[in-house]
């Protein structure tokens, strides 16, 4: 299955933390790229974690940040999200 990627996808291995409505979560990033952001969980993804829920990620990059996030899809223990620019 071929999937269409407006950005390129950078391998970029960092921990962080989701920060939902009603929990915080934390996360492995497993990859980057300019519009979006791939990251696993240890355990399956909370139930309370939907598509479409806005959610603040923070991780450490070259700098700690925080990035405002739209849950675009859930797998098993990944979740895929898109940027939103402020």
């Amino acid at each position: 299955m071929s999937e269409n990627r407006n950005d390129d996808r950078i391998v970029f291995i960092s921990m962080g933390m989701l920060d939902g409505k009603t929990e915080k979560v934390s996360c492995r990033l497993e990859n980057i790229s300019d519009g979006g952001v791939l990251v696993r969980m240890s355990d399956p993804v909370p139930e309370t974690l939907r598509e479409g829920d806005v959610v603040q990620l923070k991780a450490i990059l070259l700098l700690p940040v925080e990035l405002q996030c739209k849950v675009v899809r859930i797998d098993a223990d990944q979740i895929a999200m898109h940027f939103i620019e402020s």
